[in-house]
């Protein structure tokens, strides 16, 4: 492989949570105060190299191919990167064959613009290397613990909504993918009663990863930031160390806009979720129309 990266000394800001979350909002925010947030994006921000690397459930079990795919990603990211004939094989395998929710002329296309930017010292800027950067993905809180543990200086947001909204949403790709791996009482059903149990397992998760991080972990719910979304965007800009001007703050703010479908699970009964799943989502402070 080429030149390792150095993971004790990067500060990278991650966003992740579940799918509709409003992760898409956080990473233009990030974006616009200036941290690079990879060379390959999607319509809704998300780092297409993190989901090359690391949106395969055969990672939860393989420490030493995390690790490498954590050296290639951050050496990417940050615009240090040297391609070598085994990173470019291992690349290519990774996107040899279809995968659940993405195929493999998809998955090739990533590849491509990854080893571009790894055949670049300066990962596509031709001035400098990229000194302030991070990603978007919403997998990211799947490998949490291996991204803390990893990299000692990572910052990390999680994003999370309203989990009886979250389990009508359409996009249930994580329950899909992950839910047979971390929900262990029931079998994977494409039903809102799994994806409020995934969600609710998840959050849990994340938050009781997110307390040994301390300073370094922010938990955004993301309606509360559309109720007040310029006391929420000052809590994230301090969170990120950044200052804008307030033209540039109110343009942010301006960007905050709430989900047409928040309290979209009125309309529905909500007799199928298991009780303790509705009181876990109450305790969080949510809405859920039950005593």
């Amino acid at each position: 492989m080429g030149a390792s990266s150095d993971l004790k000394t990067v500060q990278p800001v991650a966003v992740g949570g579940i799918g509709g979350s409003g992760t898409r909002l956080i990473a233009e925010i990030l974006r616009r105060a200036g941290l690079y947030m990879g060379g390959d994006l999607n319509e809704t921000n998300d780092t297409l190299w993190f989901t090359l690397l690391f949106k395969r459930t055969e990672l939860l079990g393989n420490d030493a191919e995390f690790a490498r795919g954590l050296d290639v990603f951050v050496r990417a990211m940050c615009g240090t990167g040297e391609i070598a004939a085994e990173d470019q094989e291992w690349l290519a395998g990774l996107a040899q064959h279809d995968r659940l929710q993405h195929d493999a002329s998809w998955l090739r296309e990533r590849a491509n613009t990854l080893l571009a930017a790894l055949a670049s010292r300066n990962a596509g800027d031709k001035d400098r290397p990229h000194t302030r950067w991070g990603w978007k993905e919403p997998n990211t809180h799947i490998f949490l613990d291996k991204l803390q543990s990893s990299i000692p200086r990572l910052e990390y947001i999680h994003v999370m909504r309203n989990g009886l909204d979250m389990a009508f949403s359409s996009n249930q790709n994580q329950p899909q993918m992950w839910g047979p791996c971390f929900v262990r009482d029931m079998p994977f059903e494409p039903s809102p009663r799994y994806s409020l149990k995934y969600w609710c397992l998840m959050q849990k998760r994340a938050i009781h990863l997110g307390q040994a991080m301390g300073a370094r972990f922010l938990l955004l719910n993301y309606d509360t930031f559309c109720d007040a979304p310029r006391e929420g965007l000052e809590t994230l800009l301090r969170f990120l160390g950044c200052r804008v001007d307030e033209g540039e703050f109110e343009k942010l703010a301006g960007l905050v806009q709430e989900p047409s479908t928040r309290g979209r699970f009125k309309r529905h009964a909500l007799d199928e979720f298991d009780a303790e799943d509705v009181a876990y989502v109450a305790s969080l402070g949510y809405e859920t129309g039950m005593g």
